[in-house]
């Protein structure tokens, strides 16, 4: 009887159920602790790979776009991409084992695209206790950089008679006071014109400022060998007639040895700007542009410097004054034609300063515009920021002319990389 309550009171006991209940539910909980553990474990592993995908992708691109930039073929560049990737994945990689890379270049028109993928599995220190030994990591990446793409620049480059006028207020107040005359009165040939007064004292027309901001771009082109393999540029002016002054060539040098001379105006017909006349030769020569991919098919920009007027004939100021109404804004048309070609049109617009005092000037350019200007004078910038859109630029000052050709060619050209 003593034996069978001792039973029944054991049996009825309950003073250690919690204790066996907590062990029994701490397991799971453990258990769900030790795979957080190593799945951050994992995700940390993962981001390392991820990132070290990240920037091979990035190396393998620049690398093949350099190479591509050299001049190489796109086989080359190709295996160049794959090669830098590969190093700078391993390189940058620490602390993972059995990593297995797979990358994939391709080369198509002036974009190098890179896909990539790594992959591997890291052991489990809990998951393992629950049948999962190892937790796979995958990742993917691409990247893609545009290669240099040829282009030929076309330089077009006012000299009319209105560009021997002063560069600055000072030099036109000079030159007043020592010919009497600022604008387009550069007349003869012999050292006794207004042309020959600057000359000889040291007043800087606007002409040779133009021609220093050509030199400019041409310096800045050699200075960057991808630059000097890939563009080549042609100069041209425009007064009385349109002239080629150089071939289209990377050996700058033969621009820097042709600038054209000024354009000295002994009678009225060489005094005269027929742009309107001129400019479709032009634009016949430049052409259609290309997509930049090689040699034989350039992308094509061109750059024109200019007062921005049409001037028919200078004879408006003697026998044939009812030409005066033709004194104006060039007809910018042909930018159109351009753009319709896919070719990029850039203008530094070199303006006339207002000159009140010459009558030539206020039967011209200084009667009432028809854009929108007060003055036809006013409707230059108006036209031919319709004409170029933003990569237009007056260039009023020495300094601003000097460096706007090579301040258009990086805001304009599509020389211009991303990786």
């Amino acid at each position: 009887m003593a034996s069978t309550d001792r039973f029944t009171r054991f049996r009825r006991d309950r003073s250690g159920n919690v204790a066996i209940i907590f062990a029994i539910a701490l397991l799971p909980v453990l258990e769900a602790i030790g795979c957080g553990i190593d799945l951050a474990m994992a995700m940390k592993q993962r981001a390392k790979m991820q990132a070290a995908l990240d920037s091979a992708l990035l190396a393998g691109s620049i690398a093949g776009k350099q190479v591509l930039n050299d001049g190489s073929d796109q086989s080359a560049a190709i295996a160049a991409a794959n090669s830098a990737a590969a190093n700078f994945f391993s390189g940058n990689l620490t602390g993972i084992s059995g990593v297995r890379l797979s990358t994939s270049f391709t080369v198509s028109g002036l974009n190098l695209s890179g896909t990539g993928s790594a992959s591997t599995s890291v052991a489990n220190t809990f998951m393992k206790i629950v049948g999962f030994p190892t937790f796979p990591l995958n990742v993917d990446s691409q990247a893609s950089a545009s290669a240099q793409p040829y282009v030929n620049i076309y330089l077009l480059v006012d000299i009319s008679a209105s560009m021997l006028l002063p560069s600055t207020t000072e030099g036109i107040t000079q030159m007043i006071n020592g010919t009497g005359c600022a604008l387009a009165c550069h007349s003869t040939t012999d050292g006794t014109d207004s042309y020959g007064y600057a000359s000889n004292n040291g007043i800087q027309l606007r002409y040779q400022v133009v021609n220093q901001g050509v030199q400019n771009l041409l310096s800045y082109l050699a200075g960057s060998p991808s630059l000097s393999s890939h563009v080549k540029v042609q100069l041209w002016s425009l007064d009385s007639s349109l002239t080629r002054l150089s071939p289209m060539t990377s050996s700058y040098s033969t621009i820097s040895t042709n600038f054209p001379a000024p354009a000295v105006a002994v009678n009225d017909a060489a005094a005269a700007t027929p742009f309107d006349n001129l400019i479709g030769g032009f634009v016949s020569t430049v052409g259609t542009a290309g997509d930049g991919s090689s040699l034989s098919n350039p992308q094509k920009m061109v750059i024109i410097a200019t007062d921005g007027v049409n001037d028919p004939t200078r004879a408006w100021a003697t026998t044939e004054p009812w030409l005066m109404p033709q004194v104006k804004v060039f007809d910018t048309t042909f930018c159109t034609t351009f753009r319709n070609a896919g070719v990029t049109v850039a203008i530094i617009n070199t303006p006339y300063y207002p000159m009140p005092w010459d009558w030539g000037y206020q039967d011209t350019l200084g009667q009432p515009g028809s854009l929108g200007g007060a003055t036809r004078v006013d409707d230059i910038p108006i036209a031919l920021s319709a004409c170029a859109g933003k990569n237009f630029t007056v260039a009023s000052s020495v300094s601003a002319i000097q460096s706007a050709f090579v301040n258009l060619f990086l805001q304009a050209s599509p020389t211009r990389l991303t990786n």
